[in-house]
């Protein structure tokens, strides 16, 4: 008897078949270009023409230090205050990082920059000393200091990258800037 039910049942109710879904639509431009083959043809257009393509290298991935996201300059420009730079120091930094040329070289003189600041040769001396001491700029010949390449511009940069594959790495290995640890006690 439960069957009968059940056949009655399934008599009362018709099938309902779903339609075929649709064929996917390709668009039918992409960017303003009709197919591949357009896009290629433009392309050649633009070879004949005597044009150029143009790829900048693959970025470079920061340098991290634990789990803090920061770049490289950006944790020196941070840990500053750890280096018990002078204030003459300071001063001499920020017009070499202001004054510096593709090279990160800086032309200048301690009789100018004395003048400048108005203070002594011997102060800017022992200025450029303390900088020296830290590797954050190095005399390359009378009148020319380079900046390193770390504080002198932003990490991963053009700049940065050519300056650092140019001085090569006996140079940044030699004059590597470490950061001080400064304990409680010396605050």
């Amino acid at each position: 008897m439960a069957q009968s039910r059940r056949r009655s049942a399934e008599a009362g109710i018709k099938a309902v078949r779903p339609a075929p879904a649709p064929a996917p639509q390709q668009p039918d431009s992409i960017d303003g270009l009709e197919s591949a083959r357009d896009l290629l043809t433009r392309l050649e257009e633009l070879g004949r023409k005597g044009g150029t393509f143009t790829t900048k290298g693959d970025p470079k991935p920061y340098a991290f230090y634990g789990r803090i996201h920061l770049s490289m300059s950006q944790r020196i420009q941070d840990q500053l205050w750890k280096f018990g730079f002078s204030a003459m120091a300071r001063n001499v930094l920020d017009h070499m990082s202001v004054q510096h040329d593709d090279q990160a070289l800086v032309k200048m003189t301690q009789r100018d920059l004395a003048e400048k600041f108005g203070c002594s040769q011997s102060k800017v001396s022992r200025s450029i000393g303390e900088l020296s001491k830290q590797n954050f700029a190095w005399k390359e010949t009378r009148g020319m200091y380079r900046l390193h390449p770390l504080y002198a511009y932003r990490w991963g940069s053009e700049k940065q990258r050519g300056l650092v594959n140019k001085l090569g790495p006996k140079v940044l290995t030699a004059r590597e800037i470490i950061i001080p640890n400064v304990r409680k006690a010396e605050r």
